[in-house]
């Protein structure tokens, strides 16, 4: 398995304004933790991956691994959604979280060399239609 086959943690901020280019080199493995000041949920966030990672790397199908980590995150969000002090409650807003989130680690793992899935363009729409 070369390094281009895991997900990468990273430490930097999710300010989707930043601009990344496609050109992001995603192959170097991390081999540490990063705890540059940034948010508790971040480290946790890498933890998953290295995970995630783990289970590549013993065989798992890439789609089960992923349809696990999706359980998981909605399953652990509807928990928290009720015992969160952040008013007001609106669901609305944890989803539209994770879209955002995924848009952006779309354009990071999108490879150079071939032209938008579509995926993207079907969540925008969905999201224009709301």
């Amino acid at each position: 398995m070369t390094s281009d086959d895991t997900c990468h943690d990273h430490d930097h901020s999710h300010d989707h304004s930043h601009g990344h280019s496609h050109g992001h080199d995603h192959s170097h493995d991390h081999g540490h933790s990063h705890d540059h000041g940034q948010p508790p949920g971040m480290a946790l966030a890498n933890e998953i991956i290295n995970l995630a990672n783990d289970g590549l790397e013993q065989g798992l199908a890439v789609e089960d691994i992923a349809e696990g980590i999706r359980h998981a995150a909605a399953n652990f969000s509807a928990f928290a959604f009720f015992r969160s002090e952040q008013l007001p409650k609106d669901p609305n807003g944890t989803v539209e979280s994770f879209v955002s989130l995924f848009e952006y680690y779309l354009r990071m793992h999108q490879p150079e060399e071939t032209a938008p899935q579509g995926l993207a363009e079907t969540i925008a729409q969905a999201k224009s239609e709301l």
